[in-house]
């Protein structure tokens, strides 16, 4: 494959997460269907290749999670379509085999992230200021879309402040920094509480890198001021969703902690269902109950006023009656309630197996891989956060993107480290 053609696959894919209903798939389809194109013309030698993904932490963590999941799932009766979960996590070897093969640039994809950050900022707008939605929602919810709002955003600005040098024109590091900051902006007008923390977090610690050359009094400074800066956009910004559900947030949970009463949509309807969740797995702490041993037990628990009944929603299709547990919008609770401790053994083994593969190269000295394997860390640390709130894993867009683009991120790192063991070695 031509390398300009495999450069603008890693530029569009990004740059389209949020083009239509389910767009966010083009970079698994992309870059898996080059992967089986590579395989068909196998190089004459391949050792590098195997080499280069033998032993990586991040297959071994994907084989846990899907074996355990297919199992799970086999074991308690789920539908079909649940088998497709691991499907992201299956083709990641195809991406990872695609970018090893073709060795793209890396600058591509900062610049498709900062696109598809901006493409979400005037979704985002168009939503709340012109058609009056209350919250940015995208083509699904607002959760979803504000939290991959702030991994686009996050993305751009790590490529702008690790790899400054390689944007030579001003147009460019500036194109870089408002897509960067269009990815925030996004997330605050979804209301989304889970981009919040991330939003601090990772301002805090772009601040530290863009300043690393100033004392540690000014770098702080900085970070502070960067804070103060968005307290103020969020204060000041008209219709912005965010501060009205802090305090709404604040209030239900303090309600919930001091009465039981659920008294808002969003804090203490999430302590109910972690509530729930928790009675709910330790019944089968093991191997959990899936979705219909989960349900008859929450449905005993509100029956023994253990659990408020508003876990248990009721739906009329068809004429008749269906019943299914309010979302438990925590990764690990979820897990526990459907698939025991198995369950939360295969989703921590992908977060621990990432990790520990982008953690190998963080005392890079290269700019190209030191920003790779930031962002490849980023990404385990925002997806993980994510799940406190909302399940990751139960959720399509976030499955997809966090498999594929960590092996996209990882196929990048593994070629500039061969880069520079080339150009060292010369």
């Amino acid at each position: 494959m031509p390398n300009k053609a495999m450069n603008g696959a890693l530029l569009v894919a990004p740059a389209l997460v949020f083009a239509f209903p389910g767009s966010y798939w083009l970079t698994t389809l992309i870059f898996s269907v080059i992967g089986v194109m590579a395989l068909r013309r196998p190089q004459p030698d391949s050792m590098p290749l195997r080499q280069s993904m033998r032993g990586l932490p991040m297959l071994w963590g994907f084989a846990i999670f899907a074996l355990l999941h297919i199992a799970l799932t086999a074991y308690h009766h789920e539908p079909a379509k649940d088998f497709g979960n691991v499907l992201p996590f299956v083709l990641s070897p195809l991406v990872l085999i695609a970018v090893i093969r073709h060795e793209p640039d890396p600058r591509y994809f900062w610049c498709g992230c900062a696109t598809g950050s901006l493409l979400g900022l005037v979704i985002a707008v168009v939503q709340v200021y012109l058609l009056d939605a209350g919250r940015a929602y995208g083509f699904s919810n607002a959760i979803t879309f504000g939290d991959t709002a702030v991994v686009l955003g996050t993305s751009a600005l790590v490529g702008l402040f690790y790899r400054y040098a390689d944007f030579q024109h001003t147009a460019q590091r500036v194109y870089l920094l408002v897509g960067g900051c269009s990815g925030f902006i996004s997330s605050l007008l979804s209301g989304s509480k889970g981009g919040w923390l991330s939003l601090v977090m990772v301002i805090v610690l772009l601040a530290s890198t863009a300043t690393r050359s100033l004392s540690p009094l000014r770098r702080l400074s900085v970070a502070l001021g960067l804070l103060a800066a968005l307290v103020m956009f969020v204060t000041l910004m008209p219709k912005l969703p965010v501060l009205d559900r802090i305090v709404s947030a604040y209030q239900g949970a303090k309600v919930w902690i001091q009465t039981g009463e659920i008294t808002e949509g969003s804090a203490s309807i999430r302590l109910e269902a972690f509530k729930a969740g928790l009675l709910a797995g330790a019944h089968s702490p093991i191997v959990g109950l899936g979705r219909q041993g989960q349900l008859a037990v929450i449905q005993q628990a509100v029956n023994d006023g253990q659990v408020n009944e508003i876990m248990i929603e009721k739906k009329i299709i068809e004429g008749k009656a269906s019943y299914h547990v309010f979302s438990i919008d925590n990764d690990l609770i979820n897990l526990f309630a459907r698939q025991g401790l198995l369950g939360v053994i295969g989703a921590l083994a992908v977060h621990i197996g990432l990790f520990i593969s982008f953690w190998r190269y963080r005392n890079q000295t290269d700019g190209s891989i030191n920003a790779l394997s930031t962002l490849g860390l980023l990404l385990v640390l925002l997806y993980f956060e994510f799940g406190l709130s909302i399940s990751v894993f139960g959720v399509s867009i976030f499955r997809v993107i966090y498999a594929t683009w960590a092996a996209l991120l990882l196929g990048l790192l593994i070629v500039e480290r061969g880069r520079l063991v080339d150009a060292t070695q010369q």
